[in-house]
């Protein structure tokens, strides 16, 4: 039985939290708090999410405090995470996921905020978000329409969202393997996905379409966690992949940019296979290396990821991909 929360209308309050790492500007919390207000939106604050512990928003017992409030609190419609970073997995055994099932509400975030997508599957198969965080999203003067538009469409409206393209400023693909697929979507940060197997709260891929994404990445560190996903079989049981816009460091994207240099088209057609240096590959290389021997559809460059405009994709609910035309589809209401 799969979990759905209830459709987010305006006038409904958003919960704030700070699983992972803290803000790093607490003004841009002010701002993006202002913007989430002009979306028609009330706004309430975690006690402690303005505070920093190093590396984390706060202790851990703080941070879980703010997430199990708003879970509790039936007055808080929805949670959105302040950013990502690094901690969710610190809270995974703590979180009160009765609350969750008693009261189901839509949860939206990405990167770091992947454990908790897993989590709360596992533990309530509730459907989550993989969208746009505060920081990332709405704590910049103009936040991007494409992104917020389909937040919105995804959690405001109890209908299929369509097309992840909707309003995409552009359609930049790669195809991998050819091929179609239907299932549930499921996946999210590869290396949170990764860090998770074998834990209560690993991933399940029967069937499913697994989409996947990470941030300034060396390739053969990407080879070293597909590989990993390869060896606990969780990729040869996937019904599809598909991954974002997977953001370089900065030596990836320079050699990128030499191997794509001159106009070389990168949609459909294809990519080059050979790298401009020796030894050199990205992650396009990589991916193809890995996973087209498997034989499932795969592709390259969905709208979403650590970007400007990225699409929200529900976790859990059914889904199609078509790699002839780089389609990823949500096919079911993500709410109810």
């Amino acid at each position: 039985m799969v979990l759905k929360p209830r459709r987010l209308e305006q006038g409904m309050t958003i919960g704030l939290v700070a699983p992972a790492s803290a803000a790093r500007d607490l003004k841009a919390i002010d701002k993006g708090i202002e913007n989430l207000k002009r979306l028609g939106f009330e706004v309430r604050e975690g006690r402690f999410t303005r505070k920093r512990l190093g590396y984390l928003a706060a202790a851990d017992k703080e941070r879980l405090a703010d997430l199990n409030a708003m879970l509790r609190d039936p007055k808080v419609d929805a949670i959105m995470c302040i950013r990502g970073g690094y901690g969710t997995m610190r809270l995974l055994d703590g979180i009160d996921y009765e609350a969750a099932l008693k009261n189901p509400k839509p949860l939206i975030g990405y990167s770091d905020i992947t454990a908790l997508h897993l989590a709360f599957w596992r533990r309530c198969h509730l459907v989550t978000f993989h969208g746009p965080m505060l920081l990332s999203a709405f704590a910049k003067e103009e936040p991007r329409a494409f992104t917020v538009a389909s937040m919105l469409r995804t959690l405001m409206c109890a209908l299929p969202a369509g097309s992840v393209w909707q309003g995409a400023p552009d359609r930049n693909y790669r195809v991998v393997r050819e091929g179609r697929a239907e299932g549930r979507l499921v996946g999210g940060n590869l290396c949170l996905v990764t860090a998770l197997l074998g834990t209560p709260y690993e991933i399940e891929t029967t069937g499913a379409i697994v989409y996947l994404e990470d941030v300034d990445e060396k390739p053969y560190r990407i080879d070293r966690m597909l590989t990993q996903l390869l060896l606990a079989g969780k990729l040869q049981r996937a019904a599809g992949i598909v991954f974002g816009r997977n953001v370089p460091d900065d030596e990836t994207a320079k050699i990128e940019a030499e191997r794509f240099a001159g106009g070389v088209p990168r949609k459909a057609e294809g990519f080059p296979r050979q790298p401009s240096h020796e030894y050199e590959q990205i992650i396009d290389d990589v991916i193809t290396d890995r996973l087209k021997p498997l034989g499932i559809p795969v592709m390259i460059g969905a709208p979403f990821g650590h970007i400007d405009d990225y699409t929200t994709i529900p976790f859990g609910v059914k889904g199609s991909m078509d790699t002839r035309k780089g389609e990823l589809r949500i096919e079911e209401p993500a709410v109810k």
